[in-house]
């Protein structure tokens, strides 16, 4: 859940450094300009107004120069590129608005307004300070935030994980399945011993990856296949012929990744909201190229629709987003359902 609390003080604001330049102003209006900055109301107001006009202009267009930074580098270790870009944005900024000023200012008709190279030197060196102290505050600020997010990111996969984790233990163990399971298996006992034996076996190949996936974020293609073919076993055992299994996956693609129990997720709602008989049988395909791997099955959904919660589609495409891998896409047109699974690369799981 996002956090929606705004917070106390927002250094982002560019309002808040121009309420801040006043007093730093007076004090370079009084280096520049010494005692005819003071020796009259009329000159106050004519050396402050252009200069405060520029000053406050300074502010508005370096956070343009920020933000046009951290669209282009917007990763947390690219602070080193985001750090360059923003003091070469800022100095040229400032150096220009500056210079312009000071030049404009020193046409006016008064001899201590006249322009030098030696005030112009002071007043680079001011503004060489202010771009580095600038800079510094901004980046302090951003690395700080982008730290925090990519940390709150993490933990959100985790908890994600968890309840992945969660909820596939728990729809494996829930009272219906076990029902379900030993119902064939005590069926299978007295009319096919072998088959039985075959049941359990799959069975216990089942919860086995169960139990050590529940241990990792991340599975190679084959063995969530292996896993799968298992999985597949018990429910081609309850439902025979009104359901089939179609792996179009070659080994080039073994090594992979997805999310762990990611196609056991798929085929659970495959079988949840479609009819299943001999008459009608439902087919699901699994199929994969160089860029993903597509689940897909046909559609002929039960009459009485069950009221999903969507945890799994959303729990996956949620696990996608924070993994920072686009592509995860759900089609329906009516005659067959998919989800289109991008592989992830290890590299790829931020921390």
């Amino acid at each position: 859940m996002k956090n929606t609390r705004k917070p106390f003080f927002q250094f982002s604001e560019w309002w808040v450094e121009v309420f801040s330049i006043p007093p730093l102003f007076v004090a370079a209006m009084n280096g520049l300009y010494g005692s005819f900055y003071w020796s009259s109301a009329a000159r106050f107001w004519m050396i402050t107004i252009p200069w405060l006009l520029s000053s406050m202009l300074v502010p508005v267009l370096c956070h343009r120069v920020r933000n046009a930074t951290l669209i282009r580098f917007p990763e947390l270790h690219q602070w080193k590129k985001r750090v360059a870009y923003s003091m070469l944005g800022y100095g040229l900024t400032v150096v220009t608005i500056m210079t312009l000023t000071y030049h404009l200012m020193s046409y006016l008709p008064y001899p201590e307004m006249a322009f030098s190279w030696k005030k112009w030197y002071v007043l680079m060196l001011l503004c060489a300070m202010s771009v580095m102290i600038g800079t510094t505050a901004y980046e302090g600020i951003t690395y700080f935030q982008k730290w925090r997010a990519a940390l709150t990111e993490a933990e959100t996969l985790e908890k994600l994980q968890l309840e992945s984790q969660f909820q596939s233990l728990q729809s494996q163990l829930n009272p219906h399945f076990l029902f379900n399971s030993l119902n064939v298996l005590s069926s299978l006992i007295m009319e096919n011993p072998r088959k039985a034996e075959d049941f359990v076996d799959e069975l216990s190949n089942v919860y086995r990856y169960l139990l050590r996936a529940n241990e990792q974020e991340l599975a190679r293609v084959e063995d969530e296949l292996r896993f799968i073919r298992s999985f597949f076993h018990l429910l081609k055992t309850r439902h025979d012929s009104g359901i089939d299994l179609k792996i179009e996956v070659d080994s080039a693609y073994f090594d992979r990744k997805l999310p762990a129990l990611t196609l056991q997720i798929l085929l659970e709602n495959a079988v949840k909201h479609n009819e299943i008989s001999p008459d009608k049988p439902l087919l699901i395909r699994i199929q994969a190229n160089d860029a993903h791997l597509r689940v897909s099955n046909n559609l002929q959904r039960k009459n009485a629709r069950l009221l999903s919660n969507r945890i799994g589609l959303d729990n996956l495409r949620e696990r996608y987003h924070l993994l920072d891998q686009p592509g995860f896409e759900v089609l329906d047109d009516g005659r067959t359902f998919a989800v289109v699974l991008p592989y992830i690369e290890s590299e790829s799981v931020r921390v």
